[in-house]
């Protein structure tokens, strides 16, 4: 049994260290896998409950989860370790063993404080184990309090941004009749060179912390999944329903703004898995004629109908990940 129980503390010890050092440290690794799984469990039992309040929190919860899954399992491989020796732990005044609950007791002192001398670790490996403890557990937290700061201030730019999307229209039409001040879009332009910038900082953002496509909110200026939509479906718009001749049309920019978009599609379209992936609808184009009374200069419409159908698979993941953070598509029309 006493060796059981040392390659179980051990590997959960183990198994800790790696998940902690994969989700905070590693950027380009995103979570570890016990977060990763952790993380899926408890966005599809959230997703299947369906309550709005529980959504709403969803990401605080999951945040949560995780922390207290790291500390408890190595609270629980410390115990593990101490557990393997019957005589591993003494009381100093009685030299007596001492019980499972005070064994636990002891390890989670020595895990989240420094311990307090009431209890004393047998001389040599249980010493130790003893310190191993207590510099596992300042990583843990250290650590811990590292990712929370991070993912905070990330899911505040990433709410940031897209209310600066929203606010220049809930809808793609909106937009641009927003941007277009009668002759040009010359100040979109400007605006686009900081948004594709930002986009990208929101794509290393989420493939560094995953969980971020997690903090749902209902309010829709707040949901960058529906807000991403509309920026994308205004750019797409501008590069094949109006004329080739628009100066615009002529920009890297709006390329180089949409490849942005494809980039953070595919690294929030991974980070869903099935969920997002077995989603295969595709939404309806949006009809030119919704801004024909405008003074924008249209091309001819079954050309833009052809593009926008070669964008089909793009669009489909656009809905995806609106779907799964429970959006849908902006109607044009509303």
């Amino acid at each position: 049994m006493s060796i059981i129980y040392y390659i179980l503390g051990f590997g959960l010890t183990l198994l800790v260290t790696v998940d902690l050092i994969w989700t905070t440290l590693w950027i380009d690794g995103g979570a570890g896998p016990l977060s990763d799984n952790l993380t899926s469990l408890l966005w599809k039992i959230l997703r299947k409950l369906n309550n709005k309040f529980l959504l709403n929190i969803s990401g605080p919860l999951i945040l949560i989860a995780i922390l207290l899954s790291w500390f408890l399992i190595v609270w629980l491989g410390v115990t593990l370790i101490f557990a393997a020796n019957p005589e591993s732990i003494v009381n100093p005044s009685t030299g007596d063993p001492v019980s499972w609950i005070e064994r636990i007791y002891f390890s989670g002192f020595t895990i989240f404080t420094l311990g307090i001398g009431d209890y004393t670790p047998q001389s040599g490996f249980f010493q130790l184990v003893t310190a191993f403890s207590s510099g596992l557990g300042m990583m843990v937290l250290t650590l811990s309090v590292s990712y929370v700061i991070s993912v905070v201030d990330a899911v505040v730019q990433k709410r940031s941004f897209s209310r600066s999307i929203s606010g220049l229209g809930r809808n793609s039409i909106e937009l641009i009749n927003k941007v277009w001040n009668g002759q040009d879009f010359h100040q979109f332009d400007l605006i686009l060179s900081t948004v594709n910038t930002q986009i990208t900082e929101l794509t290393q953002q989420n493939q560094a912390f995953p969980l971020l496509q997690y903090y749902h909110s209902e309010s829709v200026e707040k949901t960058l999944a529906v807000n991403i939509i509309v920026l994308d479906e205004a750019l797409s718009l501008l590069r094949y329903g109006v004329k080739q001749d628009d100066p615009i049309m002529h920009t890297a920019l709006i390329e180089a703004t949409q490849s942005s978009i494809q980039t953070y599609l595919d690294t929030v379209i991974e980070g869903y898995g099935n969920e997002a992936k077995k989603i295969e609808d595709v939404p309806p184009v949006m009809n030119l004629s919704l801004i024909k009374d405008s003074e924008l200069p249209l091309t001819v419409e079954s050309d833009y109908y052809k593009k926008m159908e070669d964008l089909s698979d793009r669009r489909n993941k656009l809905l995806s990940i609106a779907r799964v953070d429970n959006h849908e598509w902006p109607n044009p029309e509303s």
